[in-house]
């Protein structure tokens, strides 16, 4: 889907942690789905599991496949000098297995269950409104930095409490910790990140004493006092690992969305007119969105004990195993030979996108909230969209975790206001 044709696609190296693979992974998956359960990926120091019913047993076997990581550069001289300027990293969330896993769920469910994300429709349907407005008059737009960015941003700032003027290193900073991730950057890149990291441990610590002075009715605040089960309250360098967390979470699931949505809408035009003459089709349209080009391709889990097994592939001790989310929900075996195919009326299991088991994604009630109320404004208020640019020459980011479009520079006219 990306600007990569299928005979460049090919002719591609066998090796995720290429650029070019990177960017365009798919040709990759399919080889490797097809050859092995566990596709060595060297560079990255593991294996990559792309095939559905692998990819979701690898998840729910958490006594062998650890969430916990190591820290990208640890007992490296410059990269501990860089991080003794900020916070100890601590395992959270979705870097923690259970049952620690389910002491922080519990302690951070409450402003992202289905229910409470409902709260925030007022706030984010009058975000969409102020975005639109900016840009209506124009008749074109570069939709990713206009509008798919911006918005998510916007909306978990207000979550969590932070200032506007503190919002314009968001992007930035989900870029960094997606690149971290990926475990395969070069030296001075991954010295760059962690810079770049406690620059944000240093910004939230800031705002956290500013709240423990005076508490807010944001999630911050609610960090600060949280507890559970007559629990200790999570201490600081907790609290930034779970605000880290939800920065890469609350841009980029979102703002990929709402991109990969308008490119797939613009690129199939008999199913964008369908979803413009009926806008219940959008909520079945996102989530073939997210199986087809998944926001997040990837997550990875460790082997710490003296081994395991996937299939017939032996899987050594301290190796990296990424569950491969975007391979998984494009396996041929559960959704038909016409996996790779955009269908916004196909019937079947649902996807990965958003993690599987006790990793299912916090924030995905409220990613879907956003994307559904984003894409019925701008397709309410904006007619005969189309590409200023060709499709081919759309480029995705290119360091494999993260499946996003850079740019997506649209044409429109103003709809009418009968």
């Amino acid at each position: 889907m990306a600007s990569v044709d299928k005979a460049q696609e090919a002719a591609a190296p066998a090796d995720y942690a290429s650029p070019g693979v990177a960017a365009c992974p798919y040709d990759f998956y399919d080889r490797a789905r097809v050859e092995t359960p566990a596709y060595p990926v060297p560079a990255m120091g593991g294996f990559m599991v792309t095939r559905y019913d692998t990819v979701c047993a690898v998840a729910k076997d958490t006594a062998t496949f650890s969430s916990l990581r190591p820290t990208m550069g640890a007992g490296d001289p410059e990269f501990d000098a860089i991080r003794a300027n900020g916070y100890p990293a601590v395992a959270a969330l979705v870097t923690c297995d259970p049952p620690e896993h389910m002491r922080y769920r519990k302690l951070v469910n409450k402003p992202f269950t289905p229910k409470s994300t409902l709260a925030h429709e007022h706030l984010i349907r009058k975000t969409v409104a102020d975005l639109i407005d900016r840009f209506e008059a124009d008749g074109h737009v570069e939709i990713m930095s206009q509008f798919a960015l911006p918005f998510p941003t916007t909306i978990i700032g207000a979550i969590l409490g932070v200032p506007e003027d503190g919002l314009q290193n968001f992007g930035r900073w989900a870029d960094i910790i997606a690149e971290m991730a990926s475990g395969a950057l070069p030296r001075e890149r991954g010295l760059e990140c962690a810079r770049g990291m406690v620059e944000m441990q240093l910004y939230f610590a800031d705002l956290i004493e500013q709240r423990r002075a005076e508490p807010g009715d944001d999630l911050l605040s609610a960090m600060i006092t949280a507890r559970a089960d007559e629990e200790r309250p999570l201490d600081l360098p907790e609290i930034l690992e779970l605000i880290r967390i939800f920065v890469a979470g609350g841009t980029e699931s979102t703002a990929s969305l709402l991109g990969s949505a308008m490119y797939l809408l613009l690129t199939h035009p008999e199913q964008f007119e369908a979803v413009l003459a009926d806008f219940s089709l959008i909520p079945a349209m996102l989530e073939e969105v997210l199986r087809l080009e998944s926001p997040v391709q990837w997550n990875p889990r460790m082997v710490y004990t003296e081994g395991a097994q996937i299939g017939d592939v032996p899987i050594p001790a301290n190796s990296r195993v990424m569950l491969g989310w975007g391979a998984a929900n494009r396996d041929p075996e559960i959704y038909g030979p016409d996996a790779d195919r955009f269908d916004i009326f196909r019937k079947g299991p649902s996807h990965t996108a958003f993690g599987h088991a006790n990793h299912m994604c916090l924030g995905a009630p409220l990613a879907r909230l956003e994307a559904r109320i984003a894409c019925e404004q701008l397709f309410s208020r904006l007619e005969d969209i189309q590409l200023a640019v060709a499709a081919e020459d759309v480029q995705f980011v290119a360091h494999g975790v993260v499946r996003r479009v850079t740019g997506l520079p649209l044409t429109f006219r103003p709809a009418r206001k009968d």
